[in-house]
């Protein structure tokens, strides 16, 4: 046998008879559905709520929200739904499934974008390698698997990046059909821009690889780029969507918000775990970027060590980027006859797409399967985003309209129709506006809690358990507690209690 018919005879998958109809893509997106359908997963985010609020009113007055109809202290504000695709999917799906549709869409989103990425690298690695970052990446977006805009825009991230670097690596310019992704993208999610961003570099990198055909490839690429670019701006907002991410990117008080804080990397998570391997790897010479992927790679891992919000993205998309530069380097190794052919063998049979008859097959018994256990299950968000038992009371003495509510209850006091105070929409109260809120709420030097509440003429108080303003209201005479648990405590003006 000649060494290139062994080469052959080693690299061929194994037709194991239990594997003839299976595939890895369709596996891991059948257990990405299931785990989270089957824990109820993804309702412990309070901005759901004022999600589905927003597409109520969208579907309700036919039109795009443009001022805030949903506060005491901004209302009539202006302020543009920028994630009103989005909202109104969100909206329709719980009017028809309620918080159990919620969840199947979410889980639907999470396990569809790790199915395609994992067919995406099994094209280009060894299946044991693309198994690792598709764990890795599912496990790095787990935690900001909530139903909100920017899981539900998942797919779409990663076919527009997979079909980009497919693209570039074949040294041809991104086919039009992806415009539509953009244009679905920008009206649902302001992370649109990192596509756009993400796009003129892979242009470098195929011009780069193109050789005598370096003009014609940029000139493809530039047309596609100033059209996207084009999509993007068929927008509510239009031009001024484009300036949106940098607008809120600009604000410090995200600082006092938990998803836009650096992770603490002083404990053991998958973002240090994701560190370890790719530089570990890369020290060693395992891994060698071109200078464009190298540069999306470190902007992406850059993004993730600034806001926790981001390691979902860096687990998401580096997979996309790393791919071919990992499979070239074990190409290298394996030639000088370390490569573990058994087990990859092994993997290989399950590479090949599932037939088309099986993969419905599996996909409706997996929809049936989550869909049973949902009803069964019946999930809702937690207590700790819902303070209904403290909102009732506030309500049943009258102080439902000016409540100084805690910035995690202005969704669900949204939902329940009562004008809020603050909510999750930090782009509309703006900096200063929360800066004065949590410093007095927190009794800070500069903070004056007595003014904040003589300015706005608060008839009630909603607020969690651990802040410290909750000491002094305790201490407070004008002020009765008329509602305490492990979540939410509530108050009252003493004279407009109408129960002593």
């Amino acid at each position: 046998m000649s060494s290139a018919s062994a080469v052959d005879s080693d690299s061929a998958p194994i037709a194991y008879p239990v594997a003839r109809g299976i595939s890895w893509p369709l596996m891991v997106g059948v257990t990405a559905f299931l785990i989270p359908v089957l824990a109820g997963w993804g309702l412990r985010d309070p901005d759901t709520y004022w999600h589905i609020a927003a597409g109520r009113w969208m579907l309700a007055h036919g039109a795009v929200l443009t001022h805030d109809p949903f506060s005491f202290t901004r209302r009539g504000a202006p302020w543009i739904a920028h994630e009103w695709g989005a909202e109104l999917l969100i909206a329709l799906v719980f009017r028809l499934a309620g918080w159990a549709g919620l969840v199947f869409l979410a889980a639907a989103c999470f396990a569809g974008t790790l199915a395609y990425l994992l067919r995406f690298l099994l094209a280009r690695m060894e299946p044991l390698h693309a198994l690792v970052l598709t764990v890795l990446a599912g496990n790095m977006m787990f935690p900001s698997l909530l139903v909100r805009p920017h899981a539900l825009v998942w797919p779409l991230t990663a076919l527009w990046m997979g079909v980009l670097v497919g693209a570039g690596e074949r040294r041809r310019a991104p086919p039009w059909w992806l415009l539509g992704v953009m244009l679905l993208w920008a009206n649902m999610h302001a992370s649109y821009i990192l596509g756009l961003a993400v796009a003129p570099v892979l242009a470098l990198e195929a011009m780069a690889g193109a050789g005598a055909r370096r003009a014609a490839v940029g000139r493809g690429w530039l047309a596609f780029i100033v059209a996207a670019l084009g999509c993007a701006i068929v927008n509510p907002q239009g031009f001024r969507l484009l300036t949106f991410p940098f607008r809120v990117l600009d604000m410090s008080a995200l600082d006092y918000i938990a998803e836009w804080r650096p992770p603490n990397l002083q404990h053991l998570q998958i973002l240090s775990v994701w560190l370890a391997l790719v530089l570990g790897l890369a020290f060693i010479g395992r891994i060698r970027l071109p200078l464009a992927r190298n540069v999306l790679v470190m902007g992406l891992l850059f993004m993730a060590l600034q806001h926790v919000r981001n390691v979902a993205l860096l687990g998401l998309l580096a997979p996309f980027l790393l791919a071919r530069p990992v499979a070239t380097a074990w190409r290298r190794l394996a030639a000088s006859g370390r490569d573990a052919a058994g087990l990859d063998r092994c993997l290989r049979a399950l590479t090949p797409p599932a037939p088309r008859a099986t993969a419905l097959a599996a996909i409706a018994l997996a929809a049936v399967s989550g869909a049973v256990a949902l009803r069964i299950e019946r999930p809702h968000p937690p207590a700790a985003v819902a303070p209904r038992a403290a909102l009732d009371a506030l309500l049943a003495r009258g102080a439902g309209g000016r409540i100084l509510n805690d910035y995690g209850f202005g969704g669900y006091l949204i939902f329940r129709g009562v004008p809020v105070f603050v909510d999750g929409r930090a782009d509309l109260y703006g900096d200063a506006f929360l800066t004065r809120t949590v410093d007095a709420l927190s009794l800070s030097p500069g903070g004056h809690l007595r003014a904040l509440l003589r300015r706005y003429r608060i008839s009630g108080i909603l607020l969690r358990s651990g802040w410290p303003a909750v000491k002094l209201l305790n201490r407070m005479p004008a002020w009765q507690r008329v509602y305490a648990d492990s979540v939410a405590v509530a108050y009252v003006p003493r004279e407009q209690d109408k129960t002593t």
